[in-house]
């Protein structure tokens, strides 16, 4: 998932400075928090300390200090081989306790479990993890057949309806590298990913029919003879915080466009946008 922050991150952190009531602050945790909004900021990617140390409006030798204590209290650490500084596990601790603390994350939930209750399929709530879509949530159908879905789990972009509903609202910066290793994977497999998209430019008309339609669907891509269909939850920038996935067997599954499953998931997708500030 996609955290907005800041873009001129020196006037965020001494914006608290101009108010009558501003207390005293220790300047360390403020500079070392302008090196962790400035990682925020470029990605979330592993980044050679002089474009770290740019981002965060600090000479590298200083910016160097406080990479060693974030290292320390492991907000950071750094590749032994290449060198890049990236998040550390305390500040994916970190993130993942926001994420619980996120309206956002609330609200997609409760809708997913409506959605469940009423047309009983499999529901996966997801968002954009570390390493792509990742399951957050998931109500399993009571149906005799039942696609499980771990939480945790890390599902492909360009076939599974998650994955798409979110790429295809994020940066290409964000989704690129995801996006080429699964597409050269599947050229070494000597197989075709879905629709015979093997191209960059494929992928992007794929994303723009996904935004027309505010919706992603799959047919048997993962599990032969599972579909399934997804929405994107979008925050006040148009940002897809969350996707609401509906699995199920083929021959119970509707997937039509327009179908009452497809008028549903689009339906609390965009509820819960226009509740974060979204506007079409």
């Amino acid at each position: 998932m996609s955290i907005a922050v800041p873009t001129d991150l020196s006037s965020a952190l001494s914006s608290a400075d101009s108010r009558e009531d501003a207390q005293t602050g220790i300047e360390s945790i403020e500079t070392g928090m302008r090196l962790l909004l400035a990682l925020v900021s470029l990605g979330g990617q592993p980044q050679m300390l002089k474009t770290l140390a740019a981002a965060a409006d600090m000479p590298p030798a200083k910016a160097h200090r406080y990479l060693v204590s974030l290292i320390r209290t492991g907000f950071i650490e750094r590749d032994p081989v290449q060198g890049l500084y990236r998040f550390g596990p305390a500040s994916l601790q970190v993130g993942v306790s926001a994420l619980g603390s996120v309206d956002a994350i609330a609200l997609s939930a409760e809708a997913m479990s409506r959605l469940r209750d009423e047309f009983d399929h499999t529901m996966a709530l997801m968002v954009w993890g570390t390493y792509g879509p990742t399951i957050v949530r998931a109500e399993e159908s009571v149906r005799m057949v039942t696609i499980s879905f771990r939480v945790g789990r890390v599902l492909p972009v360009l076939t599974s309806a998650g994955g798409r509903a979110l790429a295809a609202y994020l940066p290409l910066a964000t989704t690129e590298p995801v996006i080429a290793k699964e597409l050269q994977e599947a050229r070494a497999a000597k197989r075709l990913s879905p629709r015979r998209i093997t191209t960059m430019k494929q992928v992007e008309e794929m994303f723009r029919e996904v935004r027309e339609r505010g919706l992603a669907r799959i047919a048997g891509d993962i599990t032969p003879g599972v579909d399934a269909m997804a929405a994107p939850v979008l925050d006040a920038r148009g940002t897809p915080v969350t996707a609401l996935s509906a699995v199920g067997p083929r021959d119970a599954f509707d997937a039509r466009w327009n179908g009452p499953l497809a008028r549903a998931l689009r339906s609390a997708a965009m509820t819960i946008s226009k509740q974060l500030g979204y506007r079409a």
